[in-house]
């Protein structure tokens, strides 16, 4: 994990070093920057794989014609090196320098085609006068550039952007707009801050020498099923999750597990345990006063795992305080989920343990099917058409009542869903990973933990595994062919791994929901700040002042309906947090 920036343009004179600082929570082992006439780069690192300066960045090779600045991981870079090592001369042990030696011997799309990791780059070729920046295929990690008269900024972070002469913050309105109707902004390019792009994932962005931007795409979600039995579909997803598990405990510092009790934590913490020659640390961590609470089952398995396990629970004081201040954190504002605020509490209190690396579960959900809505797609709701499971799919996320917005953001996700001409589960699958993984898991992942300097890595978001998930059978996810939500029906194919590895208890547990106190911070938010929600012109121009009043002042007593209120006040709430925040940045 680090933090990098960058200038690219004409007759560069520009200082960086306010940019840089405003992301050295990223990186603050040590810092660096590379500059001639048409670039400037700046790097800011936090050290996980070789810690001698020998992995300074930026990096360049023997005659310096390439130079790159990396944040992120290679976990493949040991055998990629040895395809390397004859041709070209290595003076570090860092994965960062595969990629330049690995651009060198095969070019861009053939390096980006080989490499297996978590990535965010930018790699100049000074020859050519090219720059290339590069995110990889899920988006774990983010990139992001804003475009000015004569240069292109770019930067893990859009805080760096502010410290630039010029810069304004204001908003993309179609983005707001957007972000509005959905848990997260399903938009892979536009950010909610008007100008400030995002390199897609599994792309990168060609910058010719007179500043022409190409956004190539290298790597695609598979469409077409595989013929494979179940046992052996069984066998090679155990294979690709060892490997993958095994590759993510690579490192030169404390690596630990964040361990929650459920099935995916659960499954990582097993075959680390069982592959590992060393004792695993895991790590779980509960709020006090929460409805959810895992921690006996995390002991459980800590215990069957026999790994080197600690309990921490956190009794976090002026809670509404410490939230408010930690909207800082999520410059990128493209989830709203309460993640933001556990991920980065979590975070911190295992930097205090030592640990600088955690392996964590995200993304089992999206990938194996492990929503209720999944089950959309079985009967009796099979027998409905596409049109009404998309607008059933929006309700099940959003919990919004039909009217004039509820069937303009169904008719939009609805045309997501479209893109692929598979089954309704494998829409929804592939709809998931592409928006829901970038815009929602890694991004509050990756701000939370970045902001404590930790790494948090991802063994279910290896692109082998997705890849694999894509391409089985619908039955291979779900177990029956019936609707059943109080069933454990989901995630059928890697609760058959886990088998392998838990006790049935775990591996057919069911899923919980998350364990932040949301509705304490709610209701203590809307009495302390409601004037900011009151006062922004964004959310009236959305909602109106009348039907904010109103909201505000509602008590419904059906589930539905205070459903319907607690979300959209809790957004316009996190919005209007954020946005007094960076307007006054």
């Amino acid at each position: 994990m680090c933090g990098i920036f960058g200038l690219v343009g004409k007759n560069l004179s520009i200082n960086i070093d306010d940019c840089l600082d405003s992301i050295k929570h990223r990186g603050p082992d040590d810092s660096g920057q590379y500059r001639d006439k048409n670039i400037i780069l700046g790097f800011r690192r936090l050290s996980i794989i070789d810690l001698s300066p020998h992995g300074h960045q930026p990096m360049t090779n023997e005659d310096k014609s390439v130079w790159i600045i990396f944040n992120g991981e290679i976990y493949n870079y040991q055998e990629l090196k040895k395809d390397l090592v004859e041709e070209h001369r290595f003076v570090s042990d860092s994965d960062t320098e595969v990629l330049i030696h690995g651009y060198e011997q095969w070019g861009i799309d053939g390096l980006l085609k080989k490499i297996n990791g978590m990535f965010a780059f930018c790699l100049y070729d000074k020859k050519k006068q090219i720059t290339y920046l590069i995110r990889d295929r899920i988006g774990k990690k983010p990139l992001y550039y804003y475009r000015k008269n004569n240069y292109i900024a770019f930067s893990s972070e859009t805080k760096a952007f502010f410290h630039l002469k010029g810069f304004k913050f204001d908003i993309n309105q179609e983005m707001f707009d957007l972000w509005m109707g959905f848990p997260y902004l399903p938009d892979n390019n536009q950010t909610l801050i008007n100008n400030v792009n995002k390199i897609p994932p599994a792309s990168y962005a060609r910058i010719d020498r007179d500043n022409k931007v190409t956004i190539n795409k290298y790597w695609q979600l598979p469409t077409i099923e595989i013929s494979l039995d179940f046992s052996s579909a069984v066998n090679q997803l155990d294979k690709l999750l060892v490997d993958s598990v095994k590759k993510r405990l690579i490192a030169d510092v404390p690596v630990g597990i964040l361990l929650s009790g459920g099935i995916d934590s659960s499954l990582i913490t097993a075959i680390a345990s069982h592959h590992s020659s060393s004792q695993i640390r895991t790590i779980t961590i509960s709020f006090k006063n929460t409805v959810i609470d895992d921690y006996k089952s995390a002991n459980f398995v800590a215990h069957h795992c026999k790994t080197n396990h600690t309990n921490l629970f956190l009794d976090v004081k002026n809670i509404y305080q410490t939230f408010k201040d930690d909207i800082r954190i999520y410059d990128d504002l493209s989830t709203s989920d309460s993640g933001l605020f556990s991920e980065y509490l979590l975070a911190k209190e295992i930097r205090k343990l030592g640990v600088k690396v955690a392996l964590v579960g995200e993304g089992a959900d999206e990938i194996f099917a492990g929503y209720t809505w999944f089950q959309l797609s079985q009967y009796p709701f099979s027998l409905f058409p596409n049109k009404i499971k998309s607008y059933l799919y929006y309700y099940a996320i959003m919990r919004t009542l039909p009217g004039k917005r509820f069937f303009k953001y169904g008719n939009f996700l609805s045309d997501k869903l479209n893109e692929h001409h598979r089954s309704f589960l494998k829409k929804i699958q592939q709809y998931e990973i592409q928006y829901s993984l970038p815009n929602h898991y890694c991004m509050k992942v990756d701000k939370g933990t970045s902001d404590a300097s930790i790494e948090a890595r991802s063994p279910f978001m290896d692109y082998r595994i997705i890849e694999l998930a894509s391409k089985l059978p619908d039955n291979y996810l779900l177990n029956s062919k019936f609707y059943q939500p109080k069933a454990v029906n989901e995630k059928h194919i890697l609760r058959k791994v886990a088998e392998k590895y838990l006790p049935n208890e775990i591996s057919y547990k069911k899923k919980k929901g998350g364990m932040m106190p949301v509705y304490d911070l709610l209701n203590i938010g809307l009495r302390q700040d409601n004037q900011l929600i009151l006062n922004n012109h964004y959310i009236l121009g959305f909602f109106g002042l009348e039907y904010i009043k109103k909201l505000l002042n509602s008590s419904p007593s059906l589930t539905f309906l205070k459903w319907q209120k607690e979300w959209i006040l809790w957004k316009c709430l996190i919005f209007a947090l954020w946005f007094d925040y960076y307007s006054n940045y």
